[in-house]
């Protein structure tokens, strides 16, 4: 096995956090790739050797897994912000329930009661806390407010219809980003450390209602 080459798999399980495992017989090695799901057929790119280990990028899902369903937000598979929209949220409790059996089993030390975990009583909009990131949608595109790209660290990928919050911070989101692109400014670039917008942060209290509203920049004009 070498960097770079391709190869076709199952994957069998997906451990904590987000890491399918793909056995190859005939190379007798598995390899680790990430935003899968079990059972999906993948093809995908070698990227790592270390140590014996091996991780992969998935390039294409050739096969999707019996249990997938049609991800209700628009911007999945996209955004980084989301893993298992593609699931039914009972799979997505059974996946996240072994998860975290397999690690208390290793770090607890003995016999111990194992309760399982409980499902939330609202599936969508129920984030109270979000922070949305300023950058361009692809390198020297126009501007954006919203989550990183899946497995990037600077293309920035809007996201006005994002159902993990309420309809408050998508207006909020629109509001800004529109505010933003006619004052002309540009966003904070890290590696060049010049710009004005950085991050946007909303808050919302669950019980009464109120919402913060906090729009970081730099000192720049």
């Amino acid at each position: 096995m070498k960097k770079g080459q391709v190869y076709e798999g199952r994957i069998e399980t997906v451990e904590f956090p987000n890491k399918g495992k793909i056995y190859l017989p005939e190379e007798e090695k598995t390899v680790i790739v990430k935003n899968g799901v079990p059972g999906q057929k993948v093809r995908f790119s070698v990227n790592k050797i270390r140590k014996g280990k091996a991780e992969g990028r998935i390039l294409e899902v050739l096969e999707p897994s019996e249990k997938e369903i049609p991800p209700s937000c628009p911007h999945f598979g996209q955004c980084g912000g989301c893993t298992y929209q593609n699931l039914p949220y009972e799979e997505q409790l059974k996946l996240k329930e072994g998860q975290i059996k397999a690690m208390m089993d290793e770090a607890v030390d003995g016999p111990y009661i194992w309760e399982g975990i409980q499902a939330s009583p609202r599936k969508e909009a129920y984030r109270n806390k979000m922070e949305f990131s300023f950058g361009d949608e692809y390198k020297d595109g126009p501007l954006a407010l919203g989550m990183h790209k899946r497995g990037s660290f600077h293309d920035i990928v809007n996201v006005q219809e994002c159902r993990i919050v309420d309809e408050d911070f998508r207006k909020i989101l629109s509001c800004t980003l529109e505010y933003a692109k006619n004052s002309g400014l540009p966003y904070y670039h890290r590696m060049r450390h010049t710009g004005f917008y950085r991050h946007l942060l909303v808050r919302k209290a669950v019980k009464t209602g109120e919402i913060l509203i906090d729009l970081v920049t730099t000192t720049q004009e």
